[in-house]
């Protein structure tokens, strides 16, 4: 009975992983820039339309704090420290929470991709 540590396949190496990984990324450049630009697009909506305020001060917010609320939206973690104060910020919002997901969602494929086809090389699949 062969011993199940020996093998024939040669070794996944952390470089073949990410080498397969950077091509899928590739792959997905246009999607993944097409989200970025959406992203800013939303962003600058947010920044003239929105009405971002500071919600301790009740301040209007500089378009800095405004990207900042945004990139916290898209990465769902949303500290209501600045708050929308128009119904065209609270649909733009509710935009940047569902378009934060997609981005994520799409690097994860990569990298399950990445490490699939490393796997697949390596020849022990």
């Amino acid at each position: 009975m062969e011993n199940a540590n020996s093998s024939a396949h040669a070794p996944l190496k952390t470089r073949h992983v990410v080498a397969e990984f950077s091509r899928a990324l590739w792959q997905l450049r246009a999607p993944i820039a097409f989200l970025f630009v959406l992203y800013l697009l939303l962003s600058v909506v947010m920044y003239n339309f929105g009405g971002p305020v500071d919600s301790t001060s009740g301040s209007p917010c500089s378009f800095g704090e405004t990207l900042y609320f945004c990139a916290m939206r898209a990465i769902t973690i949303g500290y209501r420290n600045i708050v929308p104060t128009t119904t065209v910020g609270r649909i733009d919002s509710v935009s940047l929470g569902v378009l934060g997901i997609l981005p994520v969602s799409t690097v994860a494929a990569a990298a399950v991709r990445g490490v699939h086809e490393a796997i697949q090389n390596a020849g022990q699949l």
